[in-house]
């Protein structure tokens, strides 16, 4: 879905030249293809803050600048991207070293719906599994949404023994646990990067899902979210009451997950996903 809009945009096309660049790859890999040297899933993840990032570059076109960023798990190191903290050169780096296998272990994540009142912290199992990610309450308050981390074997049982419908992610897609304690060995390998690397102050003012670190406004408040992401629980209301406090008079959410989950931003909210691709720039020619 990303073509049309590479064709009509001359900085999303910069910007996934950065990303092809960075990671030494032709641009037309990046943008679709298999890389041989490259893992599947490490590849999609450069090609979601690709996405992400020229999104974000084609809205500054269309509206000015943004007074706000903001982002959960990957669009965290979006955010950040963004607003200068980080380089592409960076971002790379650390989705390898992210990326990296540390244990034998078969590992999963997968999302569930709770709803209403079913007891969503059933799936806090810290030996086995645990909630990585809090969406908080959805739909108008019909349940909860939660991303699940953990062993796969956990969390395949969970989807029969759990008190709701768990969607076990495949490991072409994921194969690793995130923001969960089983990615301590990740967490002390990105500690040694950031510590081996200058992260800058954020020229625009960056809102994480990260409990206790909701804003970042410094490069050593940046590289210490990151750090601490890598183990601790997303928590999603938090994100959207730090927004909140910044009172933006419009938000862009550029994802088609949010868009399902009807999250209250408080704010007018417009969802960039494929059908608001699909709007403004057309469909991709067959």
């Amino acid at each position: 879905m990303y073509e049309p809009m590479l064709r009509s945009s001359t900085a999303a096309r910069s910007l996934y030249g950065e990303f092809a660049d960075s990671a030494g790859i032709p641009v037309g890999r990046l943008i679709d293809g298999e890389v041989p040297r490259l893992h599947p899933v490490f590849l999609r993840w450069l090609r979601q803050l690709a996405g992400m990032l020229a999104v974000a570059r084609v809205l500054e076109e269309d509206h000015g600048a943004a007074a706000l960023y903001g982002g959960i798990s990957l669009g965290e190191l979006a955010a950040l991207r963004a607003s200068g903290a980080i380089t592409t050169e960076f971002v790379v780096k650390f989705l390898h070293e992210r990326h990296l296998q540390d244990v034998e272990r078969d590992e999963a994540i997968g999302f569930a719906f709770v709803p209403a009142p079913e007891d969503w912290r059933y799936y806090e199992q810290p030996e086995r599994m645990t909630v990585s990610c809090d969406y908080g309450p959805v739909l108008g308050g019909a349940g909860r949404m939660i991303m699940v981390s953990g062993l796969r074997s956990a969390l395949e049982s969970a989807r029969t023994e759990g008190p709701a419908d768990l969607q076990v992610v495949d490991r072409a897609l994921a194969h690793q646990a995130y923001h969960s304690p089983f990615r301590e060995p990740g967490r002390r390998r990105l500690e040694s990067l950031l510590k081996r690397s200058t992260l800058d102050r954020p020229a625009i003012p960056v809102v994480t899902s990260i409990p206790g670190r909701y804003t970042v406004s410094s490069g050593a408040e940046a590289a210490d979210a990151l750090v601490v992401s890598e183990t601790q629980p997303l928590d999603v209301p938090g994100l959207v009451e730090a927004s909140r406090r910044h009172a933006p008079g419009r938000a862009y959410v550029i994802s088609s997950f949010l868009r399902q989950l009807e999250i209250d931003f408080h704010a007018p909210t417009e969802y960039v996903d494929d059908v608001w691709l699909e709007r403004k720039f057309g469909q991709t020619p067959s």
